[in-house]
């Protein structure tokens, strides 16, 4: 069993089995549209909604599901709740929507969210797979965020930029004329290239920060003590 496949098959945690940073699942919605802050908060939210419904409806049907045809349930699944998100996304943000662009549609095919149908959600019930996909999806949003913070800040300088596009369109309207266009410092940030560095960047500070954490976790409890000299008394 690899690497990859030994950490899809273990708990969701948001640090020790991060989607992105340590799976390395769903990396091109995450390159393509981590741009800004609020491009990849609502790709993040709009991915954890998808992995939480999707996970309770195949928790909710494994009994009737073919084992043997289970990833074209598991397609079937997401393609449905990706295809309503999609309208609503269309109906209500549509600004947003032209931001996200196809990578909206191309959610139910995220292997983040496939993975976890997969590992959890076709063998446990319900409310564990809730807790589940929350959990990966809660990873899912931080590492994109924390992305894209990284990329609208060295290349543009700003930081939640055209944040009115999380609103309603009808609400997000009457912001429209308040945004403004800040000049860039280094725009290589905001291309592909830059993206993959920064993405090696996080997942290295990340890993460094793991091995540091289990080499102080394995410290025995009386390692960092002195050591007593024993006396000893009496004839031998």
């Amino acid at each position: 069993m690899s690497a990859l496949k030994f950490n899809a098959k273990q708990p969701a945690t948001l640090w020790y089995n991060n989607p992105v940073l340590v799976q390395l699942l769903g990396l091109s919605p995450v390159l393509a549209v981590s741009t800004t802050v609020v491009n990849g908060l609502g790709l993040g939210l709009s991915t954890a909604l998808i992995m939480v419904l999707s996970s309770v409806t195949v928790s909710l049907l494994r009994a009737s599901i073919n084992r043997q045809w289970r990833f074209v349930w598991f397609l079937m699944i997401t393609a449905c709740y990706t295809t309503l998100l999609d309208i609503m996304l269309q109906w209500f943000y549509f600004p947003l929507h032209k931001e996200l662009g196809i990578y909206v549609p191309l959610i139910c095919c995220n292997f983040a969210v496939l993975t976890r149908l997969e590992a959890h959600a076709f063998t446990h019930h319900w409310r564990s797979s809730v807790k589940d996909a929350a959990v990966t999806g809660s990873g899912f949003i931080a590492a994109l965020v924390v992305l894209s913070s990284l990329r609208e800040f060295i290349g543009s300088g700003t930081l939640m930029a055209n944040w009115q596009l999380l609103l309603p369109a009808t609400s997000a309207a009457a912001f429209t004329s308040e945004s403004s266009t800040v000049g860039g410092w280094f725009d290589f940030a905001l291309l592909l290239p830059a993206a993959f560095i920064l993405l090696g960047l996080l997942i290295a500070t990340r890993n460094l920060i793991d091995s540091y954490l289990q080499t102080r976790l394995a410290l025995p409890t009386g390692a960092t003590e002195a050591i007593k000299r024993a006396r000893v008394t009496g004839s031998l």
